[in-house]
């Protein structure tokens, strides 16, 4: 079974080879697992009914239906509610107003590389997680931000923030019991606590971390991060 903070995920291309790539690269996300492949229009709806993920991966070129009509009758009633984000080689403007109206939350163009498709699914992470958290949006600034975290611009990462430092950080502090400080995690990945404390920022203005601080006997605050 998968962990409690796993987010499962179908994939649905009539590729083989690229299903393939897909399941290795997804399934090295952190906090996702890919319960179910399909390569056809009936077989995805069928997976989605026997499996339940949370997000499909949806190709737009099937041989039996269109996926843009897999991605409507996804929304029915008598099929689990899921989330869909397109992975096509389509790049008409038509198309992507079609997926989007069909309820897409995002649309990957082919070839997509494995570190787009990466911080694709974190945004999505930050954003289920923020919308779980219960409770109601007290201002519409907190709600720009879920939007802002779903589809954040890849462009937009500061010259400073590589992607690959910023995994490891994430890894790094998912693996901690509670919390930790950017001091604890420096020691853990190998990196300065300025070094750790900019990337936990960056991260913490992203959705993907929250920040708190606690108070010592001295009554100095330090700040303790935790995945969201």
């Amino acid at each position: 079974m998968p962990e409690p903070r796993d987010i499962t995920v179908l994939i649905v291309d009539d590729d083989p080879v690229v299903t393939a790539a897909l399941h290795a690269q997804v399934n090295r996300v952190l906090g996702f697992r890919v319960v179910g492949i399909a390569h056809s229009g009936h077989a995805a709806l069928a997976a989605a009914a026997r499996f339940a993920p949370r997000l499909v991966l949806l190709d737009l070129h099937l041989p039996d239906l269109p996926g843009l009509e897999v991605a409507h009758r996804l929304r029915r009633p008598d099929q689990p509610p899921a989330d869909v984000i397109v992975i096509s080689g389509r790049k008409e403007s038509a198309t992507v107003r079609a997926a989007i109206q069909r309820g897409a939350l995002y649309y990957l163009v082919k070839p997509t590389r494995a570190g787009t498709l990466e911080q694709t699914l974190l945004r999505y992470a930050a954003t289920v997680a923020q919308l779980e958290s219960g409770g109601r949006f007290a201002e519409q600034q907190e709600i720009d931000r879920i939007f802002r975290s779903l589809h954040l611009d890849q462009g937009a990462r500061p010259k400073s923030i590589s992607a690959a430092t910023e995994q490891a950080v994430l890894d790094a502090l998912a693996g901690v019991d509670e919390d930790a400080s950017a001091h604890e995690l420096g020691e853990l990945i190998g990196v300065s606590r300025a070094t750790a404390r900019r990337y936990l920022e960056h991260l913490a203005e992203r959705g993907l971390v929250e920040g708190r601080p606690r108070y010592g006997p001295t009554g100095r605050p330090q700040h303790r991060y935790r995945v969201r």
